[in-house]
């Protein structure tokens, strides 16, 4: 089964969906192996981990779809990807959708925001007309079509924190009625907001919850019990990894001793395990000659790390 038929698919049936987040192959192969079914791509984490910035409109079109097609090539599951504002107007958009399909995304996230955007958690945000938004839906949707019928439109709203929720609101319905699967009413900021956005919203619906943000941390079922259909953890990855690095070479730089943070890390061999050198192994034996393993290995042959 195609990712976007399965992911259709999980949407389509009753359950949450839950999905972290994922800012390089590494980081999406971890959550792969912890067992998640559906990772989301993150724009914040690529643009630290790529370039080192802010989330605030600095990665290209490009660079973004390299980043996808380098985390959908690394797992076997759906991949939601972030396609900030499409990186453009309407026509910029048709060819953003056909070029994350293309990557292997299952789904893109498209934003109302105004270009340069920020992270939807940030100040100094500003959103497009409805209008122009609903021309952009409908020009994923098209593209969409032409190449895969299943691929999700995600539509994402930031105007409660430029217009307050009775436009979030109303631009929800209308990108709904545009064509959009699933909405995203970004930066909600209290749990009577989403009560209410769930009761009027009548759509699939998808939650983002990020560690000291604006919306209030609930748990995977108060997020399910609430009506969401989909709830997101983008940096949750990124801010542990981010503070284990940090505390692991404060350790080094301050004693120059490894043997004080070897409990931190995992191990040589579970680390392989994760990026798959057992099945490199594998090809090895299957295809290299007695002589060349015999070279790399000695008599003895392949033996495990």
């Amino acid at each position: 089964m195609r990712k976007t038929t399965l992911l259709r698919k999980m949407i389509e049936e009753p359950g949450i969906i839950v999905a972290p987040g994922a800012y390089d192959a590494l980081s999406a192969k971890i959550a792969e192996t912890i067992g998640f079914k559906c990772i989301i791509h993150t724009g914040y984490g690529t643009a630290a981990s790529k370039a080192g910035l802010p989330d605030v409109g600095l990665i290209s079109f490009g660079e973004m779809v390299e980043r996808v097609r380098e985390i959908a090539t690394a797992v076997n599951i759906p991949v939601i990807a972030d396609g900030d504002t499409g990186y453009g107007n309407a026509v910029n958009v048709y060819r953003t959708v056909q070029e994350y399909i293309r990557a292997g995304a299952a789904a893109i996230l498209l934003e109302d925001q105004l270009w340069p955007k920020r992270c939807g958690h940030m100040l100094g945000k500003a959103v497009i007309s409805v209008e122009e938004m609903v021309g952009k839906i409908k020009a994923a949707v098209d593209a969409r079509n032409e190449l895969d019928p299943d691929f999700i439109i995600i539509a994402r709203t930031d105007a409660i924190a430029t217009h307050g929720i009775d436009e979030a609101i109303r631009r929800a319905e209308m990108y709904k009625d545009a064509g959009a699967d699933v909405i995203f009413v970004e930066a909600i900021p209290t749990i009577e907001d989403a009560e209410r956005i769930v009761k009027e919203v009548n759509a699939p619906l998808l939650l983002n919850l990020i560690e000291g943000g604006k919306t209030p941390l609930l748990t995977v079922k108060e997020a399910e019990d609430l009506g969401f259909k989909i709830v997101i953890f983008p940096l949750t990855a990124l801010y542990a990894t981010t503070k284990a690095m940090m505390e692991c070479l404060k350790i080094l730089k301050e004693t120059g001793n490894p043997r004080k943070y070897l409990d931190k890390l995992i191990t040589f061999h579970d680390f392989n395990k994760i990026v798959g050198l057992d099945k490199i192994r594998k090809l090895e034996q299957t295809y290299l000659t007695a002589e060349e393993l015999a070279l790399r290995y000695g008599k003895k042959g392949v033996k495990s790390e």
